[in-house]
């Protein structure tokens, strides 16, 4: 019985152990190739699944940015899209991050309008006018006045008022006396040598010479000038045209105008070419008009004295007497003042013309951004409670937070262009009412000089 009962004890014992060894037992291959392959496909899903594109951070403050920054959609016309990526935006969001959703999605279009407003130059330009310091405007035009006066033999002949030599100087005298300030004056005679004999016309035909340099006038020296010479040889018409182009010719520039008077009672004696020599002098780079005041002349020599001053883009004009020869400059004198005071007419114009554009374009493209930016500040608005229906946001905190960001944008931006267009506008006003006060004093001044 004892035998017995431990043969018994013994089996179970290791009926127990072959059980634990049995539970031990690694599973086969084929028991695990399920689980294998299921993760593997876990993997290779994974893989193929595109990740999530992450939402750029919307500017806030940074005007620059904002309007760089332009939705997918347009808000009115695209609501179909939007909702179904407003449907697909992750739940919980905070009010940044569902700022920078929406931006990313409606943004208006800002930068073509804002490029535009920021290209305006509120600065009003005449020439060199600058906004720096003082109103750089052009310097009132520079006349130099350059009298060629015939002192031949002829100019000895008497007309109605006295000798014609004693006339042409009293009237030219007062003429370059009344030139207004800033003007020059010069007086060139030609043929005052010899008797106007055959054998002394070589030494007439070159008598050419400055009496009195370009400069102001100064009466005293002018009055020595004119009492040096009498009349006396030959006409050399075209060599005094000639040697008036060298006197002008580092005369130029854009507020310098060049205009010659000749005087002569006759055609040319000595064998030049005053047509050609006229064309030469208006076509330099001087640009001189050649007017003839033709005192006395028979019909032949106005003939070529016409063609003189139309080959010198100038005119020409008869007189046969003192009251005659003092009108006309007289005429001239008032020429230069209505051609001066057309110059500031023109500015005026100009810088009203200026003005207004450079006004206009300020309120057409901050209007433009400003109706933008509203337009989109309402569609954002709009946005959050349809955020809010779908529960996408955190909580009410972060729904507080978007409506306080989409505030800020509008404000950011509104402030921004309005500051520059004030800024614009003040510079604006300032030039506008500098160059206007200039011009008229200028004017002020021309009318002075000149007189009515």
């Amino acid at each position: 019985m004892t035998n017995f009962k431990m043969l018994l004890v013994g089996n179970l014992l290791l009926a127990a152990m072959l059980a634990g060894c049995s539970s031990d037992e690694k599973p086969s291959a084929a028991d695990n190739q399920p689980a294998k392959e299921e993760q593997q496909a876990e993997k290779e899903a994974e893989k193929e699944a595109p990740a999530e594109p992450a939402i750029p951070e919307a500017a806030i403050h940074n005007v620059e940015e904002i309007v760089k920054e332009k939705g997918k959609y347009d808000a009115r016309n695209q609501m179909e899209e939007i909702q179904k990526e407003l449907e697909a935006a992750p739940d919980g969001m905070t009010g940044e991050e569902a700022y920078s959703l929406i931006v990313s999605l409606i943004a208006p279009d800002l930068e073509e309008p804002a490029a535009k407003f920021e290209a305006i130059d509120p600065v009003i330009t005449i020439d060199s006018a600058t906004p720096e310091d003082e109103i750089d405007l052009p310097e009132q035009e520079t006349v130099n006045v350059a009298v060629l006066l015939d002192a031949s033999g002829s100019m000895a002949g008497e007309v109605s008022g006295g000798q014609k030599m004693k006339l042409a100087k009293q009237a030219i005298q007062k003429y370059a006396a009344d030139l207004p300030e800033g003007s020059n004056v010069m007086l060139r005679i030609y043929g005052h040598k010899g008797e106007g004999t055959n054998a002394d016309k070589e030494m007439s035909c070159s008598s050419n010479e400055v009496v009195y340099d370009l400069s102001a006038y100064d009466e005293s020296k002018f009055t020595a000038a004119l009492e040096e010479f009498a009349p006396a040889g030959w006409t050399p018409l075209a060599g005094a045209i000639e040697a008036a182009e060298q006197d002008l010719q580092e005369q130029n520039g854009d507020n310098i105008r060049n205009v010659i008077y000749v005087v002569s009672d006759g055609i040319e004696t000595c064998g030049g070419n005053p047509v050609a020599a006229a064309a030469s002098l208006s076509g330099s780079g001087i640009e001189a008009e050649v007017n003839i005041i033709g005192f006395d002349v028979d019909n032949e020599g106005q003939k070529q004295l016409e063609e003189v001053a139309k080959a010198g883009k100038g005119q020409y004009k008869s007189v046969y007497s003192e009251s005659e020869l003092n009108e006309y400059l007289k005429q001239e004198y008032s020429r230069l003042y209505w051609e001066w005071l057309a110059w500031g007419n023109d500015r005026y114009y100009d810088i009203l013309h200026q003005s207004n554009n450079i006004y206009s374009d300020l309120l057409k493209y901050n209007n433009d951004i400003y109706g933008k930016s509203l337009a989109s500040l309402n569609n954002m608005y709009s946005m959050s409670n349809k955020l809010a229906d779908l529960g996408k946001f955190k909580d009410e905190e972060a729904a507080t937070k978007y409506k306080e960001l989409i505030e800020t944008r509008h404000e950011t931006v509104t402030q921004y262009f309005r500051q520059e267009q004030e800024r614009k506008d003040t510079i604006r006003k300032d030039m506008h009412e500098k160059l206007e006060a200039k011009v008229k004093q200028l004017q002020e001044e021309s009318e002075e000089n000149y007189g009515s």
